[in-house]
């Protein structure tokens, strides 16, 4: 059957039985990211090859392999052998569609990943192992949906190389990475200029089929201790985040919480692909303005290392390190600026014939003007297909501040929702859940620079203190397609309303949502009719006691807020006068928060 009709059959049922849909995407926004480095000066390769896919490029590399249509990536593969895969599926080099008008079968050449040529030549024996795995966190591949190997066989009379099958395997579910190995003999390929190449059978109608392929390794055979392992200790993931809560936080927010905002310790994993238990030395390092501001381990200086003895991964799975993260002014200093960016660089030192192309993972931890859970690539698309249903994102700040400007990303799918318009909504927090609806507007979906963020600016800066809620009501019962970051899990935060009440989404990942404030002066909410709740403080400024007095009896809740957002007092009152008593509060400003479940006020409170 064609993916097309498969795809909306999908949808069908899914309309039928959810509110929620997550779609497979039909195009890829990260493969165009990088440009192909094509090598100038190419000569035949030797053996041995080896390429783990470990490279933070999106693109194959241009001294191992000849096209470019796979995708290089560290997001689809599920316990991968080392960090990093190639991905099949059914785009091409651009991250586009093969073909989206194809309507007569489902699988349909796709990509390929061809070797430049290699010297084989004065080989007696020689062998290929590679791993490989059907969907990952992308789609599964169906029976006809194959993943190929080929030898060249010499060129045909028009000149053509004559390519033979070695292995193939039909598409099923999400598995576990399993090894292939083949060992060969044959004069006519054992050549000083052999290749191979993986392909793919897939709908080349979009992002579908996927197959991922792991440490591709093609070698002399000498004996059996050749097939047996890797030879091999690397790690199978980005460097782990620091942050207990967010992908990326404003600076001011980070600094104004730390202790709450930065994890105790790294979760860094190792995978040992021997069949030893073998010595690592592991360090961490973390950079500021291109200088080294943090070392692990602290003791020996800043060309120390932990030594560990790390058992195979058949004995014990991955090996997990926690060294934990010092908190040090130098290291994170607090000051006025409005953003800050650190290079966390974790690495391992191994034997001298270990592959060394996967022995050291950076990433960069952004503390600019918003908050994000996700990572910035969409592997799925989510939406609700209810007209009026409501979609909303929990989001905390670390002191009073104002949302200038709300930043989303939306997916390209088969049907074009650009200009669909939808009420971008911002909402206060009612214990836990959406509550007073503080801005509201009426925007239209863009796609803007494939795949992204739109910006949304505000009419009005809203002011916020503490727990708010970011999302839209729909005008209609259109998917709205809103990237979702697998990769990431933020389902705590993520809560959907069809008219039944608030629950959350059943769906693992992150919705590519991101307020944005500013650093300027804390703005008071300024939307909030204020004439709905009528009630007057005094006194105000204050030393031992104030109240708040309403015109009548209703039952409210009354929180009171520091500087920096924090939650200091809250109390629950249907009474017409409510005392607040200094107890252990400091001398300085405070906000406080009125609301009864409908209506919500903030106003300023003076402690001498």
């Amino acid at each position: 059957m064609n993916k097309i009709l498969i795809f909306f059959f999908c949808v069908l049922s899914q309309l039928s039985f959810s509110q929620e849909v997550v779609s497979n995407l039909i195009s890829n926004s990260e493969i165009s990211k990088n440009k192909r480095i094509i090598s100038i000066n190419k000569s035949d390769l030797s053996i041995p090859f080896i390429d783990d896919f470990s490279s933070t490029s999106t693109i194959p590399d241009s001294v191992l392999w000849e096209d470019n249509s796979v995708f290089v990536n560290r997001n689809y593969g599920v316990n991968p052998i080392t960090i990093g895969v190639a991905t099949f599926d059914g785009l091409d080099a651009n991250g586009r569609a093969y073909d989206m008008n194809l309507t007569g079968t489902d699988a349909e050449n796709a990509d390929t990943l061809t070797s430049q040529k290699i010297d084989l030549f004065g080989v007696d024996t020689a062998y290929i192992m590679f791993f490989f795995q059907p969907q990952g966190l992308g789609n599964d591949p169906q029976i006809a949906d194959s993943l190929i190997l080929e030898f060249s066989h010499g060129l045909d009379t028009a000149g053509n190389i004559v390519w033979d099958k070695i292995w193939d395997k039909e598409g099923s579910t999400l598995q576990e990475f399993e090894q292939f190995i083949y060992v060969f003999t044959e004069n006519y390929y054992l050549t000083s200029d052999f290749q191979f190449r993986f392909r793919n059978l897939a709908s080349v109608t979009g992002n579908f089929d996927h197959w991922n392929i792991d440490y591709v390794k093609l070698d002399e055979y000498q004996s059996t201790l050749n097939l047996s392992t890797l030879n091999d200790i690397a790690f199978v993931r980005n460097t782990p985040q620091i942050l207990k809560r967010y992908r990326e936080i404003p600076w001011v927010h980070f600094v104004n919480d730390v202790s709450q905002e930065m994890n105790d310790s790294l979760d860094v994993m190792l995978r040992n692909n021997t069949n030893t238990y073998e010595p690592v030395d592991y360090r961490y390092d973390v950079y500021k303005n291109g200088n080294l501001v943090y070392h692990y381990p602290v003791l020996g200086g800043n060309n120390s290392t932990r030594n560990d003895t790390v058992p195979p991964y058949t004995v014990s799975g991955n090996w997990t390190y926690n060294p934990p993260i010092m908190l040090e002014d130098q290291m994170f200093p607090v000051s006025s600026s409005d953003s800050a960016e650190f290079i966390f660089r974790n690495l391992i030192k191994t034997e001298p014939s270990d592959y060394k192309n996967n022995d050291t993972v950076f990433h960069t931890q952004k503390f600019y003007s918003h908050f994000a859970y996700d990572d910035g690539s969409a592997e799925s698309a989510y939406g609700i297909n209810v007209q009026g249903a409501k979609l909303a994102y929990e989001f905390k700040l670390n002191r009073p501040d104002t949302l200038r400007m709300i930043q989303i990303k939306f997916v390209e799918m088969h049907e074009d929702l650009t200009d669909n318009k939808f009420a971008l909504t911002i909402w206060a927090n009612n214990n836990g859940e959406p509550g007073q609806e503080l801005y509201k507007d009426t925007v239209e979906i863009e796609y803007k620079d494939r795949g992204k963020f739109i910006n949304y600016y505000l009419k009005n800066g809203v002011g916020m203190i503490g727990t708010f809620f970011v999302g839209w009501e729909q005008m209609t019962n259109d998917i709205l397609n809103l990237g979702l970051d697998k990769n990431s899990v933020a389902n705590q935060y993520m809560m959907y309303n069809i008219g039944g009440g608030w629950v959350s989404s059943q769906f693992p990942g992150a919705w590519m949502i991101r307020p944005v404030v500013n650093y300027d002066k804390p703005l008071v909410n300024s939307l909030t009719n204020h004439q709905e709740i009528k009630c007057k403080i005094y006194p105000n400024p204050f030393s031992d006691i104030t109240s708040v007095y309403f015109s009548e009896p209703k039952k409210r809740i009354i929180s009171v807020f520091d500087i920096m957002g924090r939650n200091v007092r809250t109390m629950i009152s249907s009474e017409r006068k409510v005392d607040i008593y200094k107890e252990n509060l400091k001398n300085g400003m405070y906000f406080i928060q009125i609301s009864d479940g409908k209506t919500q006020i903030t106003k300023k409170l003076i402690l001498n």
